[in-house]
């Protein structure tokens, strides 16, 4: 029985330790599954950091496009300022310079014709007329310079027309000094012909002369209409040219407005990519120093890996050593069997014994000791059947708590996701497991060590018992022995007496002799039984005893022997009490070791999920920022939609998110919390036994 509940125990520690094992490989397995995850998330960051980019580079295109179509717009404006004379910046062509320039140049060939009319003396007070309607149309023209001129320096603003708009002035006051210079030819004709002497000669003019005179000045006063409809005209068109020139301007500053706005905007968009960047160089050191930290966790894990394969080997030393003292328990065992047997036959040959007397006390002790035999065998029964319940029930106390332990291992594998929880829980279970472990074998070795050194007492003590009792026995054959030896003396003298008495009768008489050679012979033969059986019985004590003494030796050395494994069961126990020990500080540390990492993990956790919120509120952000750049462009209502079915998908994953982190967290709390119920159960039930 003792074997087998010892190979019961021994099978439980095998398989405990085949479960830690497990749980070590799938606690590698969990960290390479978080290393995979993780390396997906920065692809993902990566991913979007990249779709950031494609996503503002279209519209750095379109500003750069829109840029190069108003400087290709400014430039063509300038070419044309360039060919058409740079009068005015829009509105008037080349084709309208043209037209004022061949009005310049009638009006010059005009004045020419009218000073060498007034050199030549002709005309008198129609010439005078006609010079006064000559000099309103200079001063009309030059209104009308003027005008120009100021609309040419409103309009030229631009510094590659200033040249041009320059030369056309500097013409302007050429023609300007020329018409002063006309008007002081005109003064002094004038003031020479006050000057001169009144001439009352008939000098009338011929009728073909006044014919002549009057064509021409119908002519003159017809192109004079004409020249006032192209000025008109003129007018009118640099009206137009100014409105213009001035939506122009309006569209020019809508332009510098829009490229100053996106020049803001894209120096903020780079200031938030900076900021990212900053934010993600950040996040990579973090994660080294991360990673640092889960290679040092990693040893640390591989150093106590060590640790708990050392003392399994320890262990299984133990289990060795208690396999060897239950092979001892039994062999002793088998030895206090053969010594019944041999009571059994001592009893036997006892019963053979010719002395009733003797042979009723000799009876009545060997069922004394029977007795005390079978009480004893009773009581051993008895301890032993109460030590196997308590082994069955401690060991399905065990199976019970196994069962739970696994039971919260499957259910904590199955609801922690990630890395780092897997990693709590499983170095939780472990440290659990061994403190189990380290008791439960505590609890075995206290209990079968000392159910063993109580029943070596107690074979001991029997044994005392049963050797007293055959050395009181020894002894009393001893007696016996003495005395059948003194009684055989006396018979042997008797017979010599006899003999010397029978020699002397035979010399005295026959007849008185016949009747006392048939009491001799009578008595001899009598004398020859009692001697035989005498000498039968010394025989048997001789033997008895020798065999006694025999026993008593080997009961001796059974003694010793036993004295010697209950020392080396007390040294072992110290052993394992020192081992234990060194467990239970060993113990400590690895709790210590096992809350920093719980520490760290939950570090990472947290640090996770702020990296993905992050990443789900920036890639939110960069919808909105889209949806918000196409609807003021008008752009596609397909793209729209699309856009904004992705910032839904977006915000429900982050809310997903959000929830799956809360239900972890309580999970957590709620396995903790049955954990630490399960010790104090635990602890309460061994503190019970």
């Amino acid at each position: 029985m003792a074997t087998t509940s010892d190979g019961i125990g021994g099978g439980q520690n095998f398989e405990m330790m085949q479960s830690s094992r497990m749980g070590g490989a799938s606690l590698a397995r969990e960290y390479e599954q978080l290393k995979v995850e993780y390396d997906a998330m920065m692809e993902k960051l990566n991913q979007t950091m990249n779709s950031i980019k494609t996503f503002w580079s279209p519209e750095l295109k379109r500003e750069r496009q829109l840029r190069r179509d108003e400087a290709t717009r400014i430039s063509h404006l300038e070419r044309m300022m360039h060919s058409g004379g740079a009068i005015n910046d829009y509105g008037l062509g080349s084709n309208e310079a043209l037209q004022l320039r061949m009005e310049l140049r009638e009006r010059d060939e005009r004045i020419r014709q009218l000073t060498t009319a007034l050199e030549s003396g002709g005309g008198g007070g129609a010439m005078d007329s006609r010079v006064h309607e000559l000099e309103d149309t200079i001063m009309r023209l030059q209104d009308l310079l003027t005008t120009k001129e100021t609309q040419s320096m409103m309009a030229s603003q631009d510094s590659s027309g200033r040249q041009a708009i320059e030369n056309a002035l500097r013409r302007i006051d050429e023609k300007q000094a020329r018409i002063v210079e006309l008007e002081e030819e005109l003064m002094r004709q004038r003031m020479g012909r006050s000057n001169q002497p009144r001439d009352f000669t008939d000098k009338n003019l011929s009728g073909h002369e006044m014919a002549t005179m009057r064509m021409k000045m119908e002519r003159s006063e017809v192109e004079l209409a004409e020249r006032k409809q192209e000025l008109m005209t003129c007018q009118t068109r640099m009206q137009t040219a100014e409105e213009t020139s001035n939506e122009m301007r309006g569209h020019l500053q809508l332009l510098k407005d829009q490229l100053t706005n996106r020049e803001q905007h894209n120096t903020l968009l780079q200031g938030d990519v900076d900021a990212l960047r900053q934010k993600l160089d950040s996040k990579n050191k973090q994660l080294e120093q991360k990673d640092e930290r889960v290679t040092a966790l990693e040893r640390d894990l591989s150093s106590a890996k060590a640790d708990v394969s050392d003392k399994g080997e320890l262990i299984r030393q133990t289990e060795m050593k208690t396999s060897q003292l239950v092979g001892r328990i039994d062999g002793l065992e088998n030895t206090v069997r053969e010594k019944e047997q041999e009571l059994d036959r001592a009893k036997i040959r006892l019963l053979s014994h010719p002395d009733v007397v003797r042979e009723k006390e000799m009876t009545e002790k060997i069922e004394q000791g029977e007795r005390e035999r079978q009480r004893l065998q009773e009581h051993i029964d008895q301890v032993r059947r109460n030590s196997e319940k308590e082994q069955l029930e401690q060991q399905k106390t065990y199976q019970k708590e196994m069962i739970q332990l696994k039971a919260t291992v499957e259910n904590l594998q199955k609801e922690l996701s990630d890395r780092d929880i897997l990693l709590e829980s499983q170095n939780e279970k472990i440290g659990d497991m061994s403190r189990d472990l380290g008791g439960a074998k505590k609890r075995l070795e206290d209990a079968m060590v000392d159910k063993g050194t109580d029943e070596l007492r107690r074979d001991v003590e029997s044994a005392r018992n049963e050797v007293e009792k055959l050395l009181k026995i020894v002894h009393s054959l001893e007696k016996e022995n003495l005395s059948l030896t003194a009684q055989c003396k006396q018979l042997n003298c008797e017979k010599k007496d006899f003999d010397k008495a029978d020699n002397r009768s035979t010399a005295s008489g026959s007849v008185g002799g016949m009747g006392t050679l048939t009491k001799s012979s009578s008595g001899q033969s009598n004398l020859h039984k009692r001697i035989e059986e005498l000498e039968e019985a010394l025989r048997e004590s001789v033997s008895i005893t020798a065999e006694r003494e025999v026993h008593l030796s080997q009961q001796k050395h059974h003694l010793q022997q036993v004295s010697s494994q209950l020392n080396e069961a007390r040294k072992e126990i110290s052993d394992l009490r020192r081992t234990k020990q060194n467990l239970s500080e060993t113990g400590g540390d690895r709790d210590q070791i096992i809350r920093a990492i719980e520490a760290e993990r939950r570090q990472h956790l947290e640090q996770l999920f702020q990296l993905k919120q992050e990443a789900l509120l920036a890639a939110i952000s960069e919808k909105d920022t889209h949806l918000a750049l196409l609807e003021k462009s008008r752009g596609p209502r397909d793209e729209i939609e699309t856009i904004r079915r992705h910032k839904d998908a977006l915000i429900r994953k982050l809310k997903q998110e959000n929830e799956r982190y809360v239900f972890d967290t309580f999970k957590k709390m709620n396995a903790i919390r049955t954990l630490f119920d399960d010790t104090k159960t635990g602890e309460s039930e061994i503190g019970k036994r």
